[in-house]
């Protein structure tokens, strides 16, 4: 997980690419209430990415998609939540094809538990 802000991290740590440092973690979408999914959000204030942002977004995630990227736990909370996930590519509701979700960041809570932790995935 990434905590924004100043990095206590060790040498070793810094001698690695940032990409092999970074844990990806498995999600999938489900709103708390009558939505169908969520809108994908910009970079939240006070995040700083961790993943290369090239390409266009995607559609919006529907409920029942799986949302694969690197978790940020915010300072503050922006849109009542301190927890992001900084999306890198996600599947569909009812596909096992993963597409690329470059600048797409999700909140994981609205009103209630968006992201469901998935493990096997």
């Amino acid at each position: 997980r990434v905590r924004t802000g100043p990095l206590s991290t060790n040498k070793l740590l810094r001698s690695f690419s940032s990409a092999a440092v970074l844990a990806m973690e498995t999600f999938k979408l489900k709103h708390p209430g009558s939505c169908s999914g969520m809108f994908w959000r910009d970079v939240p204030t006070g995040a700083k990415p961790q993943l290369e942002a090239k390409g266009t977004k995607p559609d919006w995630p529907k409920n029942g998609a799986v949302l694969r990227g690197v978790v940020h736990d915010l300072p503050a909370p922006v849109q009542r939540c301190t927890k992001w996930l900084e999306v890198q590519d996600y599947s569909p509701d009812g596909s096992s094809n993963f597409v690329p979700a470059p600048a797409c960041w999700m909140q994981f809570d609205q009103g209630g538990l968006l992201l469901h932790t998935q493990s096997g995935l």
